[in-house]
């Protein structure tokens, strides 16, 4: 199948497969002048997208790809691993802000009603 029918069938636009291809995460031979797509093409299009999605990038994605066709996916598990040690750091530095505020918001209130019980 040519680069359209990939599009459709994976969900990604033409020019992001392309751009997979240039980075070298996506290898696809040729027939002439097109690039010939097959199953496995698709397949490596969706696990690109889905690793996007959980906020891997294309970059870490390309030094995780090994000399010859294919993933090490042992690295990519340990990529997984440290977003979600990431993640959970953000999540308790919001927990932390949001708890600021909350304490600013009562403090503020504390001295509207000061003032208000002086009127």
């Amino acid at each position: 199948m040519f680069i359209k029918e990939a599009s459709e069938l994976s969900g990604a636009t033409q020019r992001a497969i392309r751009l997979y291809e240039s980075l070298g995460l996506l290898k696809v031979p040729r027939s002439g002048r097109y690039r010939v797509y097959n199953e496995s093409d698709i397949r490596l299009i969706k696990i690109i997208k889905e690793a996007q999605s959980v906020g891997i990038t294309l970059a870490e994605l390309a030094s995780l790809k090994c000399e010859k066709e294919g993933f090490d996916w042992r690295q990519v598990i340990e990529v997984l691993i440290k977003k979600q040690y990431d993640i959970a750091a953000q999540i308790k530095a919001l927990e932390v802000r949001k708890d600021r505020l909350e304490d600013y918001k009562k403090s503020i209130s504390d001295c509207l009603e000061g003032v208000d019980s002086d009127l």
